[in-house]
Parts: C-alpha cells; structure tokens; sequence
C-alpha cells in the first residue's frame, strides 16, 4: 500500500521514514454526518492503530461539525423543526447510554439555559454551536494520529486511477485509500421563471442573500416553495428585520418592522402546506399504543425484497391512524383515514383551503381541538418510521412498489415532519395581516422585484458542479433506476465501484431510509463502515 508522511498529506504519496504502512481517509463534508464517521471510528482506535492512521477532512464552510446547514452565524430565528429533547450527537446505535449532560439538553443546561426543556425547538445556530463543541472533542481524540487535517476547500471531483483515489479540490490533488461522502442537499433548484427585470436570489444562506441590501424594504417579493426553507425565508424578512411576534391568546400579534418587504407571496406546485409537529401542550399518547401496529411492521422482515407498500405497509400505518383516532374519541376506519389521504394528495389547493389546513393542525397541535385525521396519520408515521426504515431500506420493497412509496413519501413530510406549531402560528398571524399571501405556483413574476428561490434540490438533484454527479457518469457509484437513491452495502460502501468509496446521508434517500436527520440511532451504516476501518487498519501488519 502507498503511504504519506506524516506533515503534510502531499500531491504525490511517498514513503514515510518507518517501515509502518498507514490508511489513508478522505471525509469529503463534514457537517452532522461526517462528524459521526469521525466519532465513529475514534471510539474504536487504540494508540497504536491510531499511529496508523491519516485522515484528511474537506469542509468549506469553515465550521466543521456544524457545516452550511447550523452554521452558528446565522440567524437566530431560524429554528429546528426537530425537538430538543431527541437531540444527543454522542447517542448512536452502539453506543446508546449516554449521559444527559453529554446531550443538546445537557448542554443547553450550561451554555444556554433558556433552551433547556425537551419539548422545546431551538435556533439552528444554537445547535451548530453544539456540533462545533462536539468536533472539537472529537478532533481532539486525533492527537495522535499519523495525520489529522481539516482543509477549508470545495471538492469538485473524485477519481480512482487503479490503486488509489484522487481527490480534486478547487486548490490542489491529494490520494487517499479510502473516501467517504457525505456532502448533504446540493444547493436549491434553479428558478425557470426568473425573467431579466428581477432578481432571483437563493434562500440559503439567509444572512447575506436575504439581508436588506439584497432585497431593500418596501420590495415585491415572491418566494417559490411552501416547506421548511420557504418558511424560513418569510420569517428572515420579517421577524429577522425587527417585526415582532408577541403572544396574544391563540394567535400571536404582529408589530411590523420598518425594512419588511410590501408584499410576500408564497407559491408552490400544489399549493399543499406543512401542517404542525404537536406540541407539549397536547395530552400525551402512551408508547404501548403503538407496540402492536410496530409488532405488525416487524412480523414482515423476513419478506424482505418482496414487499409491497401499498398493501402490506400502508394499512398498517391507516390502521394505527384509525385506531388512534377511536381512543382519543372520534370513531374513525381505515377507510375514513384513507378517503382523507386520497383527498390531500391528489389535488392541488387553493389558498383558501391551505389556510383552513394550517389553521386546524395548529389549533390541533396547540391543544385546542381534539385530534384530526391528518394528526393522527402523521402520529403514526412519525412513531412506527424505524420500523419501515428497517423493511424498505435496501430494496426492501418490490421494485414496482418503489416508486409508490416515495410519492407517499413526500405527501408524508408535510403532514409529519412540519415546523414546531409556534412557526406555523407565526405564517398564520402573517397572513392574516396581509403580509404573506399563499397559493398554487404562478409564471407571472413580472410585478416582482425579486424572487426568492427556497425550494431544496431533492436528494438526487445532484449537483453539475459537485463529486456526485461525476462519480454517477464514472460509473464509481450506481443509483437505484426506481427510487435515484445511491446503492450503499450495509457499512456505507457505493455498489459496483472501487473498493473504499462510502456514502452516507441524504443521496442514498430512498435506497436507504431517513437520512435526513440528526438521530444516529436508525442506522447502522457509519458503525459498520468504521468497523471495516479498525479491519484495514489491523490488516496493515
């Protein structure tokens, strides 16, 4: 095997001034993900093997751990859509009793107080502080390591030359034995509407492109998208220049801000919204509930590769939905559950209507309104999710069943997976003041001064730019032709390329599932991978 000195990883490798082989590691990002390989493996290495080791790490955003999604700089009204009290980096499924203080909620406890509750959802910069706090303890473990370097450069392109990788950055070439990728969502998707008369700004990074100069007061603004990052958007261009929300009863009051744009409007294909995650002021449903319909889902492993969802997933997901609804007193069937669904898919909706969604899902998720249907389907997607991410991952299901799944799928974000019920409530109070329009997507952007392009490049949308889409044409990795998800072994490792190229994270979507997260615990990929490390480590004699 080639090797590297120690000081510094060099263009062309040579051989180091001992007789000891070292393995050479590229982590290309490192926000949450490649933060857990580093964890991953440094848990398992003795001083000895660690001498063995070279681990070179790629992030251009200069704040490693946390990368461009927590990137503490950003604005602090920016909030998790994720719950505190399931935040804990250390927690993976290995390493599973750890203690509260080496949680976000322990750590909150100390550096920032007022966040401390386990129902609460705290700013995303808060949390990348928490990430870049957990790298440097990380980074830390590499002391002695053979080498250990962060390199703030983008990588563009990743080769294999027979024997080695070779990784291109926009400033030089270095070769590696192994490469893992995990470099996230690739950027937004490309506004087609955008004419020359307006300006079509990227949502992302909100501090710089959505700042004043760059969207001035008084502007006509349209933002495309109705998810996540669209809501962001609104709240950066209200809230985030000096509007205030201040708790008023049911709905929140609105204090405009002197440099707020005239006019917001939202616009999306279907016209469909998130509906809200419930909040600790719903009465709380007893985990024994859902033990049966789990039970249910895990009976069916043994047919993995063969499943189909539509008729051996779906019912028990509507079933639970139902049998939810019957406890909390609102006698309800499968049929009834399913008839919503069919209903909320399949058309588009007009602004009146999306309204109505929001506002019953948060009077809902406020404690307001006893449990709907669409609560319940979501409760029951959200609580029996790493059941099906064990069946389906991995071509679980029949490949006719796959692309079913995925349409579900996407209806399921919004139903399960939607912002805290304050930031709903917040767009709510911002429509009813005629700030925020919503409605289905219009190619009449011509009294606009400016669109905002908030809608996330889906996990596929590789990049034109970026390694992915290279190794794709090279042939190093395959995607699967029905759902697009890279095709990864168990330990990460990209089928039908060179041995030693891993991916982990949200191109594998579909493949594998529920990338998307912070949790470690639903998968086993990035522990197996760094057992296949210590291995190739030992075997270096």
């Amino acid at each position: 095997m080639k090797v590297l000195e120690k000081s510094p990883i060099a263009n062309v490798p040579v051989a180091p001034e001992s007789d000891h082989a070292v393995l050479r590691v590229a982590i290309i990002g490192c926000g949450p993900r490649g933060l857990q390989c580093l964890e991953s493996i440094s848990r398992r290495l003795t001083s000895g093997q660690l001498q063995r080791l070279c681990v070179t790490v790629f992030e251009p955003s200069g704040v490693p751990g946390a990368g461009n999604v927590y990137d503490p700089s950003q604005p602090r009204i920016l909030r998790m859509n994720f719950a505190t009290q399931y935040i804990d980096f250390w927690k993976s499924s290995r390493d599973s009793q750890t203690s509260r203080s080496r949680s976000l909620i322990g750590w909150l406890s100390t550096h920032h107080p007022q966040f401390a509750s386990s129902d609460s959802f705290v700013p995303r910069a808060i949390v990348g502080e928490y990430l870049r706090t957990c790298f440097a303890e990380v980074a830390n473990r590499f002391e002695g390591a053979h080498h250990f370097e962060v390199q703030r450069s983008c990588v563009s392109e990743i080769r294999h030359d027979g024997t080695q990788f070779v990784v291109d950055t926009d400033v030089d070439s270095y070769c590696f034995d192994e490469v893992v990728v995990t470099t996230g969502h690739e950027g937004l998707r490309g506004s087609a509407a955008a004419r020359a008369t307006t300006i079509d700004i990227p949502a992302l990074p909100a501090a710089s492109n959505l700042s004043v100069p760059r969207i001035p007061s008084g502007s006509r603004v349209l933002v495309r998208g109705f998810g996540l990052t669209a809501i962001d958007a609104v709240l950066s261009l209200t809230e985030g220049r000096g509007g205030e929300f201040i708790d008023d009863g049911f709905l929140p009051s609105y204090i405009h801000g002197s440099d707020e744009p005239a006019c917001i409007d939202l616009r999306s294909r279907s016209g469909r919204p998130m509906l809200s995650k419930p909040s600790a002021k719903m009465e709380p449903i007893s985990d024994s509930f859902w033990t049966p319909f789990r039970d249910r889902l895990s009976s069916q492993a043994s047919q993995h590769g063969k499943l189909n969802f539509q008729r051996q997933i779906w019912p028990v997901i509507v079933d639970a939905a139902a049998s939810l609804l019957d406890q909390s007193g609102t006698p309800s069937t499968a049929r009834d559950v399913c008839g919503w669904y069919r209903g909320w898919s399949c058309y588009k909706m007009d602004a009146k209507t999306a309204r109505h969604a929001m506002l019953q899902s948060y009077s809902v998720a406020m404690g307001k309104r006893p449990i709907d249907t669409p609560f319940a389907l979501g409760d029951a997607w959200r609580r029996l999710y790493p059941e099906m991410v064990q069946l389906i991952s991995h071509g679980g299901l029949e490949r006719s069943s796959r692309r079913s799944f995925a349409c579900v799928a996407r209806e399921m974000e919004r139903i399960a997976f939607g912002p805290p019920a304050e930031n709903i409530g917040r767009l709510l109070t911002l429509m009813r003041e005629r700030v925020v329009t919503i409605g289905n997507q219009t190619t009449d952007v011509s009294r606009y001064d400016a669109i905002i392009n908030a809608v996330i490049a889906g996990p596929h949308e590789f990049s034109k730019n970026g390694p992915l889409q290279k190794l794709v044409e090279a042939g190093l990795v395959q995607v699967d032709p029905t759902c697009g998800g890279v095709m990864v072994d168990s330990s990460g490792f990209a089928a039908g390329g060179a041995p030693g190229l891993a991916v982990f994270g949200r191109a594998t979507e579909g493949w594998v599932v529920g990338n998307d997260t912070l949790t470690r615990t639903l998968h086993d990929h990035i522990e197996n991978w760094a057992d296949c490390m210590v291995a190739s480590i030992k075997r270096l004699g």
